[in-house]
Order: structure tokens, then C-alpha cells, then sequence
């Protein structure tokens, strides 16, 4: 079997750092294709300068423009761009870094199952990639003696949106089956977009596809820091991705993946923790207005809240 890596470039801060963890696989991804999203091409001009000549030795890298229309239609341009050209795809952020055997255990996981994707375990680091905290897992998983474990898409929907959590982590940590790939095009259940949660919704939408193969070895790590849209609290996107549960709880309950209590639970997490994080926001109000409705079951608030939430992605451009 083998890999490609995706890379949708924005900040070329990390450069030397992601060239170094690619080259240093035991078991290299075939090609990496790269969209580069910088505003001026800077992250083109980093990648190819005499500075990074002897990091990119041996790796078979293809640059291409991104389309600067935001990190998520980068990557979307980056799946059409590589359009099947191998067996698995791994979307790699390009501030993030994959320990040196992560190839060569993903390609194991994959080889021992016909799993929609493979997730990884991985740390949390600082902005200079130290770790400082792991993931809280399940305790069916947590408990479970074994390296790598078959996740069904019920486990995997019961322990994540229904519980405003994602445990597995984002797009760095896992590895696709190219007939998912076409997943990641279409960020949606039953009419409802979960963009915002592109990586959690993508895992879910997978999971029911076939099981995933979670690796509990930590094999890289997420950065931490002032320059990711995790640090803009009060931005869109960490908005959008509080919000995402609501829209993963409802979609996933439309096509009929989580009961009307399952639902109502998400809801009930949000309209506690929505006033508390947001309630001086102008822009969540109509939102933290309509949770509680949502929370006991009203279909017309569900309705209402579907119909501002897809107003909300088009203004920010999700």
C-alpha cells in the first residue's frame, strides 16, 4: 500500500520541522503534494530556498497554488489535486509533526484491516513542540490491552458529539482510505453542515462507512500557539467549532446515527456552556436563544438554528 501526504501550507514558520519529520519515516509517503494558501507565496518561496535544499533531498514534493479561500477549501483543493492517485491520503497541517514511525504503523493498521481510516494517538505541544498533555480517551479504549483497536461507528458517534468531545484529535493524526477520501468533499449529515468541525464530522462520517483502526502509540504531535485558530478564542472558527457539535448532533440524528435523547443531550451541554464562553458576543445570540428550545426536543427551533447556522458559515466563508 501507500501514501500520499497532503499538505494545505499557510505559515512557513514550521517548515524545517515538517520537512525533517516527512524525511525522516522509516516508511516515507510516495509523494507530497502541497497547496500553498500564503498570501504573498511565501511558503512557496521558504520551501524551495537554498535554506531548505538539503531537507528537501529525496522527498518527492509537488507545489501547487492554494486557492485563498480559508484553511478547509485549501484542503478540499488538495483532495481534488490528488484525485486517487494512491491507496491512502494523510492531511497534514503544516504546523504539526508526525513522529518517524508513523507511516510505517498506519501502513500496518491498514494491512490487517479494511478500515475507513487509521487514527493515531498524539501529544499536545507547546509552540516550540514540546509536549505537555495527551488525550483523555474513552475507558473502553483507555482499558483496552491492545495497540490497535476496531472502532464501530456507534462507539465512535456515542463518545463524541453526543458528548461535545473529540478525542481523537484532527487531520494530522489520521490516515484515509482513499474510497473515504470523497468524505471529506461533502461535510455534511442529513443536510446539516458540520464545517467547523471538519476533522471530528470526517472521523464520524468514516466510522459508518467502515470501522476505524485507532493506534493507541502517541505517533506526533499538535501545536499549540499564538499563530492557530485555536488561540482566537473569540474568533469564527472556534465559535464554529463549539457550535459544530450542535450541527454534528442534529445532522448525525436526521439520518438517523443518534436518538432524539442523544441529540437533546449535545444541545443541553451547549445551552450551559454557550452563555458562559459567548455571552457577550453579539453574533451567538440568536444561537444561545434557540439551544435551550433545542434542548427539550422543539423541531422548529432545530429548523431555525439549521437555517442561521448555514448563514453563519456562508458569511465567514466556511
Amino acid at each position: 500500500m501507500d501514501i500520499v501526504t497532503l499538505i494545505p501550507a499557510y505559515k512557513p514558520q514550521y517548515l524545517a520541522e515538517l520537512l525533517n519529520s516527512l524525511r525522516l519515516q522509516t516508511c516515507p509517503s510516495r509523494q507530497i503534494l502541497i497547496a500553498d494558501d500564503s498570501p504573498g507565496g511565501e511558503f512557496r518561496a521558504a520551501l524551495y530556498s537554498d535554506a531548505m535544499a538539503p531537507l528537501r533531498a529525496g522527498l518527492n514534493i509537488e507545489c501547487h497554488e492554494g486557492p485563498r479561500r480559508g484553511g478547509y477549501a485549501n484542503m478540499m483543493h488538495l483532495v481534488r489535486l490528488w484525485d486517487g492517485r494512491s491507496e491512502l491520503l494523510h492531511l497534514m497541517l503544516d504546523d504539526d509533526v508526525c513522529y518517524p514511525d508513523f507511516y510505517q504503523r498506519h501502513l500496518v493498521a491498514h494491512a490487517s484491516a479494511a478500515f475507513s481510516c487509521s487514527i493515531s494517538r498524539r501529544w499536545t505541544a507547546n509552540e516550540l513542540g514540546q509536549p505537555i498533555k495527551g488525550q483523555p480517551l474513552p475507558p473502553l479504549v483507555s482499558n483496552c490491552a491492545h495497540r490497535l483497536v476496531s472502532l464501530d461507528g456507534t462507539l465512535v458517534c456515542a463518545t463524541t458529539a453526543t458528548e461535545c468531545k473529540n478525542w481523537f484529535g484532527e487531520f494530522s493524526n489520521a490516515v484515509f482510505r482513499a474510497d473515504s477520501a470523497a468524505l471529506l468533499l461533502k461535510p455534511e449529515f442529513g443536510g446539516v453542515s458540520y464545517a467547523g468541525l471538519w476533522d471530528l464530522g470526517a472521523f464520524m462520517a468514516a466510522s459508518l462507512r467502515a470501522p476505524i483502526g485507532y493506534l493507541q502509540d502517541h505517533l506526533g504531535y499538535f501545536r499549540t500557539g499564538a499563530l492557530g485558530n485555536s488561540a482566537k478564542f473569540f474568533g469564527p472558527y472556534m465559535k464554529g467549532a463549539h457550535l459544530g457539535y450542535a450541527a454534528l448532533a442534529l445532522g448525525a440524528h436526521r439520518i438517523g446515527q443518534y436518538s432524539a435523547a442523544q441529540a437533546r443531550n449535545t444541545f443541553s451541554i451547549l445551552a450551559s456552556v454557550m452563555p458562559q464562553r459567548y455571552g457577550n458576543q453579539e453574533d451567538m445570540q440568536a444561537f444561545i436563544a434557540l439551544l435551550p428550545a433545542m434542548a427539550i426536543g422543539d423541531e422548529l427551533a432545530q429548523d431555525s438554528f439549521v437555517e442561521i447556522w448555514h448563514a453563519y458559515l456562508r458569511h465567514h466563508g466556511f
